[in-house]
């Protein structure tokens, strides 16, 4: 079995043994992560596998999660990108507005921007309760 390395615990693979595999779509956001927020891509080189030579990043150019750093550093940070590439972390749609988005808890009915601004009108109206049962 494999150990991890100081680059973090071995990638995740199905039931069968075959690597997690990306949509166009979710390569096409994993892609932006990775040349946006990896320390190690640089111009399109990664920086962990030079050995003298320049090598392609092979997250970019793969569908499958196949780079550590990828899996266990950036997709933690986008938990509805994580959750739509593997499956297995519950992902729900929003009552208010439809998106998708991973709950906190099992109550949550809404997506971070929804829950805020219901949040907000519920406490207007219980406010606005209150102060029409004062007496003056």
């Amino acid at each position: 079995m494999e150990q991890g390395s100081r680059y973090g615990p071995p990638i995740e693979r199905k039931a069968d043994g075959t690597l997690y595999e990306m949509t166009p779509v979710q390569q096409k956001q994993a892609a932006k992560i990775i040349q946006k927020y990896c320390s190690n891509y640089g111009r399109g080189n990664c920086l962990l596998l030079e050995d003298g030579d320049e090598r392609v990043c092979p997250q970019l150019i793969s569908y499958a999660v196949g780079c550590r750093w990828f899996r266990n550093a950036l997709l933690p940070v986008f938990p509805k990108l994580e959750a739509e590439i593997f499956k297995d972390i519950a992902l729900r749609r929003c009552v208010k507005c439809g998106t998708g988005f991973v709950p906190h808890s099992n109550r949550g009915k809404y997506c971070p921007v929804c829950a805020a601004a219901v949040r907000r009108a519920s406490d207007r109206e219980r406010k606005r309760k209150k102060r029409h049962t004062v007496r003056i």
